[in-house]
């Protein structure tokens, strides 16, 4: 709870204590899965922004190939997300949260249109690299409280996917921001 405290992403009340996981292929969510689920779609729609601002752009073969891996993997995990919350029944809003800007660049999308050419790969990669960190501390601290094994699951595989990310990046050469 209080690394999603420090999130940015609590609940507006104590949650509930969430509903145990029934046999069968239906995955029930509630207390802090839930919120997870809410916060971690927040965060995915944005990096989704990110990635979609203009990939024809991208100027290094490796980081076209990533950001197009990222677009899939994160499309499915929302996808899975909102199913679960919509089993969880109607949204009271106690779960809404601000979903502060990882890198302070207020908002990315636009930063990315506003880059020149040159510079496009170098101002993704600065984007991208806090949200992807976010987005795996997010998952890992979510992994302590998780309930629902599915939930905990996804959580495990957001981590370990995000942290992968990062490596990936950080093995990247990208051009620097020009003007």
């Amino acid at each position: 709870m209080t690394a999603l405290l420090l999130a940015g992403c609590a609940p507006a009340g104590s949650p509930a204590a969430p509903a145990p996981t029934p046999s069968g292929t239906t995955t029930v969510v509630d207390g802090l899965d839930l919120v997870f689920l809410h916060a971690m779609t927040a965060h995915q729609e944005r990096t989704l922004a990110i990635v979609r601002a203009a990939p024809q752009r991208i100027r290094e073969p490796r980081l076209r190939t990533l950001v197009a891996a990222i677009d899939a993997t994160e499309t499915d995990e929302v996808a899975q997300a909102r199913r679960w919350i919509a089993t969880a029944g109607p949204d009271t809003g106690q779960h809404r949260h601000n979903h502060p800007d990882p890198g302070g660049t207020g908002d990315p999308v636009a930063l990315l249109r506003g880059t020149p050419e040159a510079g496009y790969d170098a101002a993704l990669v600065a984007v991208l690299v806090p949200q992807q960190r976010q987005a795996a501390a997010l998952a890992r601290a979510h992994l302590a409280v998780a309930v629902a094994p599915a939930v905990r699951d996804l959580a495990r595989r957001i981590d370990e996917s995000r942290t992968a990310q990062l490596r990936l990046i950080a093995a990247l050469r990208v051009a620097p921001p020009t003007g």
